[in-house]
């Protein structure tokens, strides 16, 4: 299949809000590779392109700043202040990492924290460790989550956590880019205080006898 067809028919399924000539940057062997969630029928559009976004950025951070980072920004007019900087440095240096695969027992966790959220109005990382206790040793080594408040659109959603704007520690920012993570579970959930609310768990698992190979 000729680039420009596949792009064509990869914006209709996870459309965005981007130039077509950023789509042109990217090559499809790497959209492929990055769209892991594409036949996880219990995923939203959404959902799936939270993933799909995640991906670009570890897959190759410096185009993603050139491209999605940069048409964001200036759609957006996002100030240019020390988290965004921050952001560009860090993904300057990100390139190669592992896809997220999205698996059923993160999900289920993500999907259960985001329905209470949303339904209390209550944000954080309540009952994290309950919450996945049940995973840790088998057939998780490292767990970890991102929550975010008010955005249900995929590029927002991503775009807002790598930023990380007033989070010193940058935790979203580097749960997002951080290279033992390797698997991934999303929910996008209506939220009682902010409208909407994504809950994104990560996890590191052994994949070594895993065929997991890109799509």
């Amino acid at each position: 299949m000729k680039k420009h067809l596949f792009i064509a028919v990869f914006m209709v399924s996870v459309s965005v809000s981007a130039q077509p000539d950023i789509w042109e940057q990217w090559d499809t062997s790497v959209i492929r590779q990055a769209n892991t969630a594409a036949d996880f029928e219990y995923y939203s559009d959404e959902e799936k392109k939270v993933v799909f976004f995640m991906n670009l950025a570890r897959i190759d951070g410096p185009l993603f700043a050139e491209t999605f980072l940069d048409e964001y920004t200036r759609v957006h007019q996002i100030d240019n202040n020390t988290y965004l900087r921050s952001l560009y440095r860090d993904l300057k240096k990100t390139e190669g990492l592992p896809v997220l695969v999205p698996e059923e027992d993160l999900t289920s966790i993500a999907q259960g924290h985001a329905i209470e959220s949303g339904k209390t109005g209550h944000t954080g990382h309540k009952n994290f460790d309950r919450r996945f206790d049940p995973l840790m040793g088998n057939p998780y080594m490292e767990v970890g989550e991102n929550c975010s408040y008010g955005y249900a659109n995929a590029i927002d959603i991503v775009v807002s956590l790598l930023i990380d704007d007033g989070v010193k520690s940058l935790g979203h920012r580097e749960n997002i880019l951080k290279p033992s993570f390797n698997s991934v579970g999303v929910a996008i959930r209506e939220h009682k205080r902010y409208r909407f609310n994504c809950v994104i768990d990560f996890g590191k698992q052994d994949r070594s006898n895993l065929n997991n190979a890109p799509l």
